[in-house]
């Protein structure tokens, strides 16, 4: 995987995934988002944002993109992302 790979979206110009990873199997790229502020409303709106750009550019959720959530109140689960990558890394 690299770490805050550069991507050129249009709508929205470069962004730096989380992870850029490739599904060897598929031999396909894969971007991993990872939202980690969710209950900051002005953050969670610009994370609905961003997913919608990374659509119009053919990049869709459950295909080529991962994302992962958490709140103060919600933390990242360890057994969700290991199901994440068995799942579409795999």
């Amino acid at each position: 995987y690299n770490y805050e790979c550069p991507l050129m979206l249009k709508g929205l110009g470069k962004i730096h995934p989380d992870f850029t990873t490739l599904n060897v199997r598929k031999r396909k790229v894969v971007y991993w988002e990872h939202l980690g502020k969710m209950d900051d409303a002005e953050y969670a709106e610009n994370a609905i944002y961003r997913k919608d750009i990374y659509e119009k550019n053919g990049i869709f959720l459950g295909d080529n993109l991962i994302l992962t959530f958490e709140t103060g109140n919600c933390p990242l689960n360890q057994r969700m992302i290991r199901t994440q990558i068995d799942r579409y890394l795999k």
